[in-house]
C-alpha cells in the first residue's frame, strides 16, 4: 500500500495548514516558535480547528450540518488508518503518537454543532465546559504532541484545559458584537441577569456603564487565570516542552490587555499589532529556552 501524501509533498494539504496558520496569528507564531519536528502536527491540528470554524461560519445552515457529519464519518476513517481529507491525511501520523489521544477531536465537532445551534449557557461552568469542547481539547492534544512522547502530568493536563478556556473566552470578548450580529451569544445568562443586563444591551454601541462593568469583570477573570497558568508548570524542563503554550499565554493575555484600552465592543475584528504580536512570542519563547 502507498504512503499517504506527507504535508510537505502535496498542495491541497499545504493550502489547508494555510487556513490554520495565517501569517502573524497567534497560532501561527505560537508554532513558529515550537520545536521544528511539531510544527507539522500542530499546523495539521490547527487546520482541523480553522476548517470546523469555516464551515460553521458558512452560510447555509443544512450544508453545515452535513458537513460536520461528514467529518464525523471522517474521524472514523482517521482512526481506522484510511482518511481522505488533506487535514485528516495530516493528521494520520499522530495516529501512532504516545500519549496522543485523537478522539479529542470529536469534541472540537461538538462544539462546531453547539456554535451552529447558537447554544446559549447559563454560568460560567456551562460556558468553560463549551470552551474545554471548542479550544480545550485542542490544546490537550497539542500539549501531548510537544511534550514529544512523554506522558503528560497533571498539572499539564491542567495547563493545556485552562489555556484551551483563556484562548476561546478572550476570542469570544474579542469577537462578542460580530457574534451577536450573527445571533450568538456567548456571555453567561445567569450573569447577565444578576448584573441587571438584557443580552441586547451588549450590542450597543458605545457600550453603557452596566455593559462596560460586565465586560470589564469577565476580561479580569480571564487575566486571571491565563496569569495563572505558568505556576502550573513547576520545572524549567515543563516550561520548555509547554512552551507553544506559553506563547500563547502572553499573546492572548496582550490582547486582554489591548481590549481593556479599546473599545471592547467595536464592530470589527480587534487585534493587536503585528510587531506587538512577534515581539511577544519571541520574547516568551527565549525566557524559556
Amino acid at each position: 500500500m502507498p504512503e499517504p501524501p506527507h504535508p510537505s509533498s502535496s498542495e491541497p494539504v499545504r493550502d489547508a495548514l494555510r487556513r490554520g496558520l495565517p501569517p502573524g496569528s497567534p497560532r501561527a507564531l505560537a508554532v513558529l516558535f515550537t520545536e521544528p519536528a511539531a510544527r507539522a502536527p500542530l499546523g495539521a491540528l490547527y487546520a482541523f480547528e480553522a476548517e470546523l470554524r469555516r464551515i460553521v461560519a458558512g452560510e447555509s445552515h443544512e450544508a453545515a450540518h452535513a458537513r460536520l457529519q461528514w467529518w464525523r464519518s471522517e474521524l472514523d476513517r482517521l482512526s481506522g488508518g484510511r482518511p481522505t481529507h488533506p487535514i485528516a491525511v495530516a493528521l494520520q501520523p499522530l495516529r501512532n503518537r504516545a500519549g496522543v489521544d485523537l478522539t479529542l477531536l470529536g469534541e472540537l465537532l461538538a462544539a462546531a454543532d453547539l456554535d451552529l445551534a447558537r447554544f446559549t449557557y447559563q454560568n460560567w461552568q456551562e460556558l468553560e465546559a463549551y470552551c474545554f469542547r471548542s479550544s480545550g481539547a485542542l490544546q490537550m492534544l497539542i500539549s501531548a504532541v510537544v511534550a514529544d512522547g512523554q506522558s503528560l502530568t497533571e498539572q499539564e493536563r491542567r495547563f493545556a484545559r485552562q489555556l484551551g478556556a483563556g484562548i476561546r473566552q478572550a476570542e469570544i470578548l474579542r469577537e462578542l458584537r460580530l457574534d451577536l450580529a450573527r445571533g450568538r451569544l456567548y456571555a453567561p445568562l445567569d450573569e447577565l441577569a444578576t448584573a441587571g443586563l438584557d443580552p441586547a444591551a451588549l450590542a450597543r454601541t458605545p457600550a453603557d456603564a452596566v455593559a462596560a462593568r460586565f465586560l470589564a469583570d469577565w476580561r479580569g477573570r480571564v487575566r486571571r487565570g491565563l496569569e495563572s497558568l505558568p505556576l502550573l508548570l513547576d520545572t524549567p524542563g515543563r516550561k520548555r516542552a509547554q512552551r507553544h503554550g506559553l506563547i500563547m499565554v502572553s499573546l492572548h493575555l496582550r490582547l486582554i490587555e489591548q481590549l481593556d484600552r479599546s473599545d471592547a465592543l467595536a464592530p470589527r475584528r480587534f487585534d493587536f499589532e503585528p510587531l506587538g504580536r512577534l515581539w511577544t512570542a519571541w520574547r516568551t519563547a527565549m525566557h524559556h529556552a
